[in-house]
């Protein structure tokens, strides 16, 4: 297992890949790096980066995210240090930081600190977004994050307070990252002690037989516990494909707030119980007292019910509802082992097929990940221009993968690893989701933040895979590899220009989106095969970029009127369609003749795409047929038994799909008309015999 030094060095490493990167670029890819963690553990829903720090001013902060149905603000500010191993993190620093962003936070609410910045510059909309939206929150939560390791004599958090708010602390090291990469669930430990925390328990009914691999129980959990713990823990309860139902404006939350506020219709709340389907849940691990009641649940996760456990919690705090008599049933299935990742999203799936979720909110486990994770250990990267050896882009299809790989190697076999596969070069799924939905022409929806991006990949993904998975192909892979090129270029090219001041994210996002949608009107290409060659663009593209991201400065930093805040009016379709406006009606952006001579036409394109499928197509037909060799010859049996009792199979189809059973080898003609048969079987209603 990788030490946490070991777990330190690949991480700055990631940092250094821009060998001469500055300062203030390296904090934010650590920022952005850490932020990935919060998200994925539930603390961070969404985040918004604007670092504001002024020499001599005492203030600095680096984020903020405002989690408006729990009115908590949540401040963000990095703690950063470049050394060779990582230094500790001591009391006198998380002090040093807490005080710059209170100090930060008190200013902007208390005397208007934005009227004294800069419009141009982030520290401006963050502080304008405190002054004007103080109102919507309660708690102030500061979060430190930082590359350093925590001092062991650290015993407790900050105790400062502030006026008018509820102010609570987290700081995130360098150890603490460490724990949730190595950790089995890749998420950190989350224990729930119900009766002394809560003064609850949750009677209980065991629901598994002695044979069953977890044993599951049936409970009633009371409304109050319920809101109490979604009032605690927020996000960090509702398992991570599920999160994006907590909306408290879909028809199922409008429902459960008019059940629990109109008696005269519905009739008493005690009737909630009735009308409402209950919530699913999972545990690593659970305690139960004499009674059979639970006490204490390690790492407890609602699988379905998550817009349930958030109504309730919100219709006490909007409504004032008193939910003491309110009860919701509670199936709990509890999990602790290697398999976890694997069933947890599964119960969720299925647990969910009784509301309306689509295929692309469970889209994280799709088998488009599969492919392209394979295609990913498989495809060699060609070697750069100077360099004897290729390399390979690692996807990372679930978080901690980089690692664990390593985790059974020798030293000597990890770094040949590394070699193969540089951590520069390793991509997530949220990663993946990014680099591709600029090209789909869509800044407005990357710019509002690495979840809601996701599940719109998804949206579109998922119908195309449906439609031909076969689009889904090596080429598909290498351009995509391409495309992570082009975009970490133009990412580190605009931190690096003169007139940068903020904004990365969303220049880089309408930056491609502009580039793709300039090349559509001249119907044109990137040719991306040239550039999955190289492993770099050439110059004449970086002079494009450059051009093109001024632009885009200038265009997202002059809001409308009605608009402040630079990052909220990325996040507007309009910030897109008006941008759209511009480039069709007049000439002030358009691509060099330079840069378009070395574009290619659709057509050559369309054709490369094409041939590309047909190999697909044929890799899909030798992996079904190596899948075939291998079935169980109950499983024969059993189809031909499913096609005779439905009466649709013919003599000859039962003859092929008796050949391997009988221990005869088909040809390829045969085979071909044995995979066609089980496919007919399939679409006729049979279960899938691949699964």
């Amino acid at each position: 297992m990788n030490t946490v030094e070991e777990f330190y060095n690949d991480l700055m490493q990631q940092i250094y890949a821009s060998a001469d990167a500055e300062e203030d670029y390296k904090v934010s890819q650590f920022f952005d790096n850490s932020m990935e963690y919060l998200m994925e553990d539930g603390t961070v829903q969404d985040y918004t980066y604007l670092p504001y720090k002024k020499s001599g001013s005492g203030m600095r902060v680096d984020g903020y995210e405002l989690i408006e149905d729990r009115e908590i603000l949540n401040l963000f500010i990095c703690d950063y240090e470049e050394s060779d191993a990582p230094v500790t993190l001591t009391r006198t620093d998380i002090d040093l930081n807490v005080k710059r962003v209170i100090k930060f936070f008190k200013q902007s609410v208390e005397k208007e600190l934005y009227r004294d910045l800069e419009e141009t510059r982030p520290g401006y909309a963050m502080s304008r977004f405190l002054y004007e939206n103080q109102s919507r929150f309660h708690t102030v939560n500061i979060v430190l994050v930082s590359n350093k390791l925590l001092s062991g004599r650290v015993k407790e958090l900050p105790s400062h307070k502030l006026e008018s708010y509820n102010v609570s602390y987290d700081i995130w090291d360098i150890g603490r990252f460490y724990e949730i990469e190595t950790s089995k669930n890749k998420k950190e430990t989350l224990i729930i002690n119900l009766k002394e925390d809560f003064k609850a328990t949750i009677p209980s009914l065991p629901a598994h037989i002695k044979a069953s691999p977890y044993p599951s129980y049936l409970s009633v959990v009371s409304g109050e516990l319920l809101a109490d713990l979604y009032e605690e823990y927020g996000s960090k309860l509702l398992e991570s494909n599920v999160r994006s139902f907590l909306q408290f404006r879909g028809n199922i939350n409008k429902g459960i707030r008019k059940t629990l506020n109109n008696v005269k219709e519905y009739g008493p709340k005690s009737m909630f119980f009735a009308y409402n389907n209950g919530i699913t849940a999972t545990a690593e691990e659970i305690e139960l007292n004499s009674d059979n009641e639970i006490i204490k649940i390690r790492n407890f996760q609602i699988v379905n019910g998550g817009q349930t456990t958030a109504s309730l919690y919100n219709t006490r705090k909007v409504d004032k509802v008193d939910l003491s008599d309110i009860f919701v049933q509670m199936k709990l299935t509890v999990i602790n082992d290697e398999k976890i990742n694997d069933i947890v999203p599964n119960i969720a799936k299925f647990a969910n097929t009784q509301n309306k979720v689509s295929d692309a909110d469970f889209f994280s486990n799709d088998i488009y990940h599969i492919r392209m994770e394979e295609k990913s250990r498989r495809i060699w990267a060609p070697a750069k221009e100077g360099e004897l050896k290729g390399t390979k882009w690692f996807y990372e299809r679930a978080r901690g993968q980089y690692l664990e790989v390593q985790s059974k190697l020798t030293e000597a076999k990890k770094r040949e690893f590394k070699t193969i596969h540089p951590k520069s070069q390793m991509f997530t799924k949220t990663d993946l989701a990014k680099y591709l939905m600029v090209w789909e022409n869509k800044p407005q929806i990357v710019s509002r933040g690495a979840q809601k991006n996701f599940k719109a990949f998804g949206e579109i993904i998922v119908p195309r895979w449906n439609k031909n998975d076969k689009e889904f192909n090596d080429l598909y892979f290498m351009h995509t590899v391409a495309k992570i090129i082009i975009f970490k270029a133009c990412d580190y090219m605009v931190y690096r220009e003169p007139w940068y001041g903020g904004y990365k994210a969303n220049i880089v996002a309408y930056t491609l989106s502009t580039l793709s949608y300039l090349l559509e009107k001249e119907k044109k290409s990137i040719d991306f095969t040239v550039i999955w060659k190289r492993q770099e663009i050439p110059a004449y593209f970086l002079r494009e970029l450059q051009h093109i991201s001024k632009f885009i400065n200038q265009y997202i930093i002059d809001t409308p009127e009605n608009f402040t805040n630079v990052s909220e009016w990325c996040k507007k379709d309009s910030c897109w369609t008006n941008l759209k406006e511009i480039l069709d009606s007049t000439e002030q952006l358009t691509l060099s003749e330079e840069f378009l001579k070395h574009m290619v036409t659709l057509e050559e394109v369309k054709y490369e795409e094409m041939e590309a499928k047909k190999e697909q197509q044929i890799d899909n037909s030798m992996e079904l047929l190596k899948k075939m060799f291998k079935l169980p010859m109950d499983t024969w049996t059993e189809m031909i038994q499913w096609g005779q009792e439905k009466n649709i199979l013919s003599q000859t189809q039962i003859d092929f799909l008796n050949l391997i059973p009988l221990g005869k080898y088909p040809s390829d003609k045969q085979s071909k008309k044995i995979l066609e048969t089980i496919m007919y079987l399939e679409d006729e209603g049979m279960k899938s015999v691949w699964e």
